[in-house]
């Protein structure tokens, strides 16, 4: 059974990830990890005069912290029930540290294929459009990382895209987009914004088309239109793409593919869910 791991904070955005989350763990036939974390408050040895009460403090905010999970934990499991996703196995974990931290703890013990996060796309600006929690476990694992918007309610997978550069390096990324498109049954659309016509470009597309031939896989060539970030959410919103897949490579280009422009945050693509691998040969299987 595949496993997800899904870090939570309990906000509205995560518990509408989680619900995403749940339809995808029914479509993989996987199980759910949840992780909620939390931080000790920095206290001063002389903290209040009574140095002596500081294990009290931490104690006590250890066990309301604790309190808190078991409460919306229980919350999540009646969310889930509600949406007939009892079936599902969920193992709850409390766990103290970063996100990122225990992320990469949990991924390694547990052998986790995939991460879904909520996110807050509409906000406007990289830490609120995925959470700097979101960004720092994008840069701090190779494990793939589906970021959800609290807009988007699942309705299956039926248009995947994959935007690429036509690297080797994102061969790897590649197959892993069409070994989770064939458990679906749908098409995945390479996308390249067309700015030089280069041929390294087109005989990359000529190796791939050969080489994954056995692949439901089309290519598909955009005019540039202003710059490559408008032109790919011009395409993403004409074609309600259900899955945007792309290859971290720097924060920059998430915060332009996302928000490039005044008139791009009209008619954002708030129900677009995307899914984020590492380049190169490091990409971990899901």
């Amino acid at each position: 059974m595949r496993k997800i791991l899904f870090p939570t904070d309990f906000s509205d955005a995560a518990n509408n990830a989680f619900l995403y989350a749940c339809s995808l763990s029914k479509e993989m036939e996987a199980e759910i990890y949840v992780m909620n974390t939390y931080m000790q408050p920095v206290l001063s040895a002389t903290h209040a005069g009574q140095p002596e009460m500081i294990p009290e403090v931490y104690e006590n905010y250890e066990l309301h912290r604790f309190e808190t999970f078991k409460k919306y934990s229980t919350e999540l499991r009646q969310l889930a029930q509600e949406h007939n996703f009892s079936d599902i196995p969920l193992t709850f974990l409390f766990e103290e540290g970063t996100v990122v931290s225990n992320a990469q703890l949990i991924i390694k013990k547990e052998g986790i294929d995939l991460v879904v996060m909520g996110t807050n796309r509409a906000e406007g600006i990289i830490d609120k459009l995925f959470g700097s929690n979101t960004i720092s476990v994008i840069r701090g694992i190779r494990t793939p990382v589906l970021t959800v918007p609290k807009e988007a309610k699942y309705q299956g997978i039926r248009e995947i895209i994959f935007t690429t550069l036509f690297r080797e390096k994102d061969e790897a990324a590649l197959q892993e987009i069409l070994n989770l498109a064939t458990r679906f049954g749908v098409k995945v659309k390479c996308v390249y914004v067309n700015k030089d016509n280069s041929p390294e470009v087109i005989g990359v597309a000529n190796r791939w088309e050969k080489e994954f031939s056995d692949y439901n896989l089309e290519f598909v060539f955009l005019d540039l239109d202003e710059s490559i970030e408008n032109t790919l959410n011009k395409y993403i919103i004409t074609h309600k793409v259900d899955l945007l897949c792309i290859v971290k490579r720097n924060r920059s280009f998430l915060q332009k593919l996302f928000v490039s422009s005044i008139s791009n945050r009209l008619s954002i693509h708030t129900n677009t869910a995307t899914l984020i691998l590492h380049e190169g040969d490091g990409t971990e299987k899901f």
